[in-house]
C-alpha cells in the first residue's frame, strides 16, 4: 500500500512538472475555484438587479437552489418573515409575529448565517421580509397568548390602542389604527429600538436588505414618527410595501408628498402600476409606460415592481388574490416588460404549489419555473444593460423595451399572441443594426436603423442584445484625405407644437381624438410633429389613454397627468 501511495505521489509531481514546463501553473484555486457574482454577470448592489421571492421556502431550500438562482440572473433572494409567530402552518401566520427576534420554522439565525455565506459566494444578495407594524392578535387590539410578555406588560404605551381602522382610508387611521392585528406604537422609542436591534442582528448575520411589510401603516418623520429615519441609519438595502397609496382616500397632492418622503428613507413598491401593467398584458390592451410613483417624482431606482406578489396570489380572490388563476406564461410576459426596464427592481414570485388560501403552507418549496429560458434571458438582459437608456413601445400586436448606449443595446419584445413574426419600431436606430439571436427561442432577428424583425417563439417573449449581435454590413472605409472645407451646417427650425393637436390645425378638438383612435387602429399613421402632439401625457408613447385625456379635457373634467394645450418647442 505504501508503494502505491508513493507511486501516485510521484505521478502527481510529474504531471505538475509537465504543466509548469509548458507555461502553466496549478493552484488550489485553479482546481476548486469558487463561483462569483462576476461569473454570472450579477450586479454588486441589490438596487441594480431583480429579486426572486422564495415565498414560504425554508432557508435550507433556498441554499440548495443557489446555483440555479445565480444562473437565472437574479441579484437577490427575498425570504418570508423569520420572526417567531402565532398560529399553525398557513402562510399568513408568518405575518403575525410574537416578538422581534430571528428564528422560526423556516430556519434559525445560524441557518440564516449559513445561507448568506453561501449566497455571497455566488454574488447573490439576501433580503429578509420584516414585520414591524403589528403583532399577533385581533382587530379589537387583543393580543395573542403567544405574544412576548414585554408587549403585554406595556400594552398601554407599546400600542396605539385606537381600535379598528374599519376600512377607513384617511392617513390618520392608516397609521394609527389596527389593520386586523394590534397596531404597534411606532413613535415609541422602545419599539423602535426593538426593531432596530433585530435588523442590526440580521445585518451582522450577513443579510443585505430588508423588505418592510405594511410600510404605509408606519408614520413618517413629518408626522412626528422617527421610525424610518432611525432605520435608515442602518446601511442596508431597504424597501417598503406600499399597497395602493400611502392613504387611498386622501388627495393626490398629499399622497405625492407622502410617497416622496418615504422614498427619502427606503425604496417603495408601486402596486398601482404593477397591477395596471399586469392587467394590460392579461387583456392585451395598452398601458402607461411610466410608473405611478415615477410620475409623482420618485426616482425609478427607488421603486420595486412585480407582475404578481404573494398577496395577489395567496389571498382569497375576493380579497385581492386576483393573479392566482392566471397562466404562468401571462405573468412571465408582464415580468419581462418590468424586469427589462432601466433602473428596475422587479420581484418574481416563486408560486406555491397550491392556490387555495387555506392550503398554502410555509416551509413548502414553491415553483422553480424561474429557471426557464425566458425568465433567465430577461434577467441577463437587464444585468447586461445596466447604465443604458430605454424606450418603451407598444402597438396592436406587441410591447417592447429598447435599451442602448454608445456601445451596446438590445430589446425585449413581448407579443400579444405566441409563435408569430413581428416587426418592431426602432426609433432613431436605438438598437444597433445587426443580426441578433433570440436568447429564448434561438431564432434570428434582423435590426436596421428603423426596424427590428424576427420570429417570437411559443413563450411570446424574445430577448435580443449585443452579446449575440453581428453587424449586417461592413463599416464604410474612412476617407484617406480629410475634406478641405467643413460641410455647411444644416439650418435648424424651431417649431411650436400644441400638445393634443394631433391634426395640426392649431386647435384641440374631438377630431384629434379621432385621429389618435384611427392611428391606434392602424387606419392612418401619425408621424413627425403630429405624433408628438398626439402624446397628450408626454410619456413618449401614444396610447388610448392619450385620447381619453383629450376627451376629459374637452368635457372640462381635467386630468392631472395631461399637458393638453401646452406648447412645446421642437428643433428640426
Amino acid at each position: 500500500m505504501k508503494k502505491q501511495i508513493i507511486s501516485l505521489t510521484l505521478l502527481l509531481c510529474i504531471i505538475i512538472s509537465c504543466l509548469a514546463s509548458i507555461g502553466m501553473s496549478v493552484s488550489a484555486q485553479d482546481i476548486d475555484a469558487e463561483p462569483t457574482g462576476a461569473d454570472y454577470g450579477l450586479p454588486t448592489d441589490c438596487q441594480d438587479g431583480n429579486i426572486l421571492h422564495c415565498f414560504n421556502w425554508t432557508l435550507s431550500q433556498i441554499k440548495a437552489e443557489l446555483p440555479n438562482i445565480a444562473a437565472a440572473g437574479f441579484t437577490s433572494v427575498q425570504t418570508s418573515p423569520l420572526q417567531p409567530h402565532g398560529g399553525s402552518s398557513q402562510w399568513y401566520w408568518l405575518y403575525q409575529p410574537t416578538k422581534f427576534s430571528v428564528g422560526n420554522e423556516l430556519g434559525s439565525l445560524s441557518d440564516l448565517q449559513s445561507l448568506c455565506t453561501e449566497a455571497h459566494k455566488y454574488g447573490v444578495k439576501i433580503i429578509v421580509d420584516v414585520v414591524s407594524n403589528h403583532v399577533a392578535g385581533d382587530d379589537n387590539g387583543n393580543l395573542s397568548g403567544s405574544v412576548d410578555n414585554v408587549f403585554k406588560t406595556n400594552k398601554s404605551t407599546y400600542f396605539h390602542n385606537l381600535g379598528s381602522r374599519n376600512n377607513a382610508e384617511d392617513r390618520y387611521s392608516t397609521t394609527q389604527k389596527n389593520i386586523g392585528m394590534p397596531d404597534l406604537n411606532s413613535e415609541n422609542t422602545a419599539i423602535q429600538n426593538m426593531v432596530y436591534n433585530m435588523v442590526v442582528q440580521l445585518k451582522n448575520a450577513g443579510v443585505d436588505g430588508i423588505r418592510w411589510d405594511a410600510a404605509k401603516h408606519i408614520a413618517l418623520p413629518s408626522e412626528n414618527c422617527g421610525f424610518w429615519s432611525k432605520m435608515a441609519q442602518i446601511d442596508m438595502y431597504q424597501y417598503g410595501e406600499i399597497l395602493g397609496k400611502p392613504a387611498d382616500g386622501e388627495s393626490d397632492a398629499d399622497n405625492q408628498t407622502w410617497i416622496n418622503e418615504y422614498a427619502e428613507y427606503i425604496g417603495v413598491s408601486d402596486t398601482v402600476y404593477s397591477a395596471a401593467l399586469m392587467s394590460a398584458v392579461r387583456d392585451g390592451t395598452t398601458y402607461k409606460t411610466t410608473g405611478n410613483w415615477s410620475r409623482k417624482g420618485v426616482d425609478a431606482a427607488k421603486i420595486v415592481n412585480w407582475a404578481e406578489s404573494h398577496d395577489s396570489y395567496s389571498n382569497e380572490v375576493n380579497s385581492g388574490g386576483w393573479t392566482k388563476n392566471l397562466d404562468q406564461g401571462v405573468v412571465d410576459k408582464a415580468y419581462a416588460l418590468l424586469g427589462a426596464r432601466a433602473n428596475s427592481q422587479t420581484l418574481y414570485l416563486s408560486r406555491p404549489s397550491a392556490t387555495a388560501h387555506q392550503s398554502i403552507y410555509y416551509s413548502r418549496k414553491g415553483s422553480t419555473h424561474f429557471t426557464s429560458k425566458e425568465i433567465a434571458a430577461v434577467n441577463h438582459f437587464h444585468n447586461a444593460m445596466i447604465g443604458t437608456e430605454e424606450r418603451v413601445l407598444g402597438s396592436n400586436t406587441y410591447y417592447s423595451v429598447l435599451r442602448s448606449d454608445s456601445s451596446k443595446g438590445g430589446a425585449v419584445i413581448v407579443t400579444k399572441s405566441a409563435d408569430v413574426d413581428v416587426s418592431v419600431s426602432n426609433p432613431s436606430g436605438m438598437v444597433p443594426a445587426g443580426t441578433y439571436t433570440d436568447e429564448v427561442s434561438g431564432s434570428s432577428f434582423t435590426v436596421t436603423s428603423s426596424k427590428i424583425t424576427g420570429h417570437v417563439g411559443t413563450t411570446g417573449i424574445a430577448v435580443i442584445y449585443n452579446a449575440s449581435a453581428q453587424p449586417t454590413e461592413a463599416p464604410t472605409q474612412a476617407p484617406t484625405q480629410a475634406p478641405t472645407q467643413a460641410p455647411t451646417q444644416k439650418p435648424t427650425t424651431a417649431v411650436q407644437i400644441v400638445v393634443g393637436d394631433a391634426d395640426d390645425d392649431g386647435d384641440v378638438s374631438i377630431i384629434d381624438v379621432t385621429y389618435i383612435q384611427r392611428h391606434l387602429a392602424g387606419i392612418i399613421t401619425l408621424s413627425g410633429d403630429s405624433l408628438i402632439a398626439a402624446d397628450a401625457d408626454l410619456d413618449d408613447d401614444v396610447t388610448i389613454i392619450d385620447a381619453t385625456c383629450i376627451q376629459r379635457h374637452l368635457a372640462g373634467i381635467g386630468v392631472s397627468d395631461s399637458h393638453i394645450g401646452e406648447t412645446v418647442t421642437i428643433i428640426h
